[in-house]
């Protein structure tokens, strides 16, 4: 679901796109009429995104619409991103987004989490968050 480094990304992506395809529209009408099409309810602002990410709701929902586009045998493991380099000023995993990321996944049906993406990037404290999730939903 890469939450953490999406907000960047997407932010990257809305300022593309606004500079060639929609560059009727103004970047944060861009990002709203991103969100629309892709079904992403209510995220950051443009101005806020790339510093905050996408939300925990995010990768619920996303995991929640995975989990129900496919048949009951097929299994959802979302990819929780974990200390994905981003640019100077942009989002930096935390404990509390692994935490909450993980928990959210579940929540949404997840059969199971992947941290991605790689683990010689990852902070300890991270992954601790991503345990601790797993054990308080005693699963």
């Amino acid at each position: 679901m890469y939450n953490n480094s999406g907000g960047p990304r997407m932010a990257q992506y809305v300022r593309n796109v606004n500079a060639t395809l929609f560059a009727d529209l103004t970047p944060e009408q861009t990002l709203e009429l991103t969100y629309r099409l892709q079904q992403y309810g209510s995220e950051m602002p443009l101005g806020r995104i790339p510093q905050e990410g996408l939300s925990a709701d995010y990768v619920r929902r996303e995991t929640r619409r995975a989990v129900a586009g496919v048949s009951p045998t097929v299994r959802i493991w979302p990819g929780i991103d974990i200390d994905i380099p981003t640019g100077a000023g942009e989002k930096k995993t935390e404990p509390g987004d692994v935490y909450a990321a993980v928990k959210a996944a579940f929540e949404g049906g997840a059969h199971g989490v992947l941290l991605s993406r790689k683990y010689s990037e990852m902070r300890l404290a991270n992954l601790r968050a991503a345990g601790r999730a797993i054990r308080d939903l005693k699963i």
